[in-house]
């Protein structure tokens, strides 16, 4: 599914996002060995395509090939701690997202929501990801995807919960 790839590459993008902003720990700690909470916002705004989004419930490209427009924000935000493993890291990316069919011709348009954390302290560790798509066609069809993984590992390096859950309506 083409939907969960581009779900996956979003969440890839915001952790890498996550590993960039904690390469700031290792200088944060040695200009504060007390410690010192640390924390980064960036916001985004604007118009990109994602080019590797396909139409999830026929498999076409959309918009010549180059994919699906996203017009949105995006908020990530990173808290660590300067002297000691812990950090808080969430990303929420939201707005339209609009595109033509490119095997049926028909114009998709709606709104997408991705969100995203990552917890780590000496106790445990999580991550958690949801996508939300809603697109309405020009021909009355729509496409409607949720997904939600999480996973939490206990300090004894135990993974106590793993899962993805993914669904498409097509109509």
């Amino acid at each position: 599914m083409r939907t969960a790839r581009l779900a996956r590459r979003l969440c890839l993008l915001a952790a890498m996002g996550f590993a960039g902003a904690s390469l700031a720990i290792g200088p944060a700690n040695a200009a504060s060995p007390h410690g010192q909470t640390v924390t980064s916002t960036q916001n985004v705004h604007g118009v990109f395509y994602e080019p590797q989004a396909t139409n999830p419930c026929t498999g076409d490209t959309f918009n010549g090939g180059n994919g699906i427009q996203f017009t949105g924000n995006l908020v990530n935000h990173v808290t660590f701690f300067t002297a000691s493993d812990e950090v808080w890291a969430t990303f929420t990316e939201t707005g339209a997202i609009s595109g033509t069919d490119d095997g049926t011709g028909v114009t998709y348009s709606g709104h997408a929501t991705v969100w995203g954390n990552f917890n780590m302290n000496e106790r445990n560790q999580n991550t958690e990801f949801t996508l939300t798509i809603h697109a309405a066609g020009s021909d009355g069809s729509a496409i409607i995807a949720h997904e939600t993984t999480v996973f939490v590992m206990n300090a004894n390096g135990t993974v106590t919960v793993n899962f993805d859950k993914f669904s498409l309506g097509c109509g």
